[in-house]
């Protein structure tokens, strides 16, 4: 039951790599990462024009002022803030 058409090849002691694709450099692909402040506040007023402009714009300006993340930003709650500062000495 032998299949003729099959025949025994010496193995190569060759040792390949696979190259792997190289990702180009942030600087490459874009100039900066970062809003100017002047482009914050262009995007802080073009966001006052719709129907919760305030709170847009309000959004806007913690996320830029705290360097909020979007998922960050969205999760936070009234309970997240304490608005009374107490000493750090304090309990």
């Amino acid at each position: 039951m032998a299949n003729p058409r099959l025949t025994l090849v010496a193995p190569t002691t060759e040792i390949r790599t696979v190259a792997m694709p190289t990702r180009r450099p942030n600087a490459e692909l874009r100039t900066r990462e970062y809003l100017t402040e002047a482009e914050v506040a262009r995007l802080t007023e073009a966001a006052k024009g719709n129907r919760y402009g305030h709170r847009d714009a309000t959004m806007i300006a913690i996320a830029y002022r705290h360097g909020l993340r979007a998922s960050e930003l969205v999760d936070l709650r009234w309970g997240s803030n304490r608005f009374r500062h107490r000493d750090l000495g304090s309990p």
